[in-house]
């Protein structure tokens, strides 16, 4: 299998960490109980109605009940890292992960089963994000994998998108409207559909360095982020691009989340958390203290939620 070493990032341990782990047994289960989240490497934040959902390393997926401040362990079928996570509504939700991993949960993230993929071979790409709305699915991973599903997440497909031989790795998933979405990856690669995923056309990049994820706000724009804390947003559907100013700040953006609110959280590597109030038009630094690397991060009544390599914690 092919590696691309990018920068020292998540979104790049997920790719080159993907090819040599072995295949999950049918009896594996993972360990009942957790007694440090605070010790486990968690790279994806969601909601699933009032209880919030967290995942990363050996397949393990925690729950809140309580804004953050206790989790215990779901049921997950996986030992593979899970790099993301999104839900439908407060029972229906997805993860992604290394191998191929995509699992499915319909108790609001209590049991989870690993959905049917249709990936032919033996080497089964990372998958690094999931969208799914109504019966239209799409996950995407390295080396231009591409999935889609028509019955709501239960079965996924895949297909080629972009140009001929396209290989770039794919990271970020963002709505844009009904209908509508902007995929981001490897090399500055942006595409966009206007027609719920049938066809696909390459966008004008405004950066060719490598975008690690992206995030459709509720306002109807767009942001992408990725190496050297490159951010972009667009309000046009991808038209045009403008940089997102974040000073100074050269490190590893790691993720971005729409508080539905008009707040828009950016962040990433050595503790960095940028708060906007507009949308997503303008952004104020607050970094974290510890400078720990911000892999995901919601609000909660008690504070901010932060999923990073050395563990979940809440910040007052």
């Amino acid at each position: 299998m092919r590696y691309r070493v990018w920068a020292a990032s998540l979104v790049a341990g997920a790719v080159v960490a993907a090819a040599g782990a072995p295949a999950a047994a049918a009896s594996f289960e993972p360990e009942g109980t957790v007694h440090r989240a605070d010790r486990v490497a968690t790279f994806a934040l969601a909601r699933a109605g009032t209880r919030l959902v967290a995942a990363g390393e050996r397949g393990r997926i925690l729950l809140s009940d309580d804004q953050g401040a206790t989790w215990k362990l779901a049921a997950t079928p996986t030992y593979h890292t899970l790099t993301s996570l999104a839900f439908s509504d407060a029972k229906t939700g997805f993860a992604t992960g290394h191998q191929g991993v995509l699992i499915r949960t319909e108790d609001g993230g209590v049991t989870w089963k690993q959905a049917a993929v249709d990936i032919k071979g033996k080497e089964r790409p990372a998958l690094f994000a999931v969208n799914v709305r109504g019966d239209r699915g799409v996950a995407v991973g390295s080396f231009g994998t591409f999935l889609e599903s028509r019955d709501g997440g239960r079965t996924w497909s895949p297909r080629p998108v972009g140009p001929a031989d396209f290989d770039r790795h794919l990271t970020g998933i963002a709505p844009v409207g009904p209908g509508r979405m902007i995929l981001a990856g490897e090399a500055g690669t942006l595409l966009a559909t206007r027609d719920d995923g049938a066809t696909w056309r390459l966008l004008k990049s405004p950066y060719e360095g490598s975008f690690f994820g992206a995030l459709g706000v509720a306002n109807g724009s767009v942001i992408v982020y990725g190496m050297r804390g490159n951010a972009w947003r667009t309000t046009d559907g991808g038209e045009s691009w403008k940089r997102i100013d974040l000073g100074a700040y050269a490190g590893a953006l790691q993720g971005a989340s729409d508080s539905g609110d008009g707040t828009v959280f950016l962040y990433g590597a050595d503790g960095l958390v940028a708060v906007s109030r507009d949308g997503g038009a303008t952004f104020a630094r607050q970094p974290v203290a510890s400078r720990v690397t911000v892999a995901a991060l919601v609000r909660t009544v008690l504070g901010l939620v932060v999923a990073s390599p050395s563990g979940l914690r809440l910040i007052p």
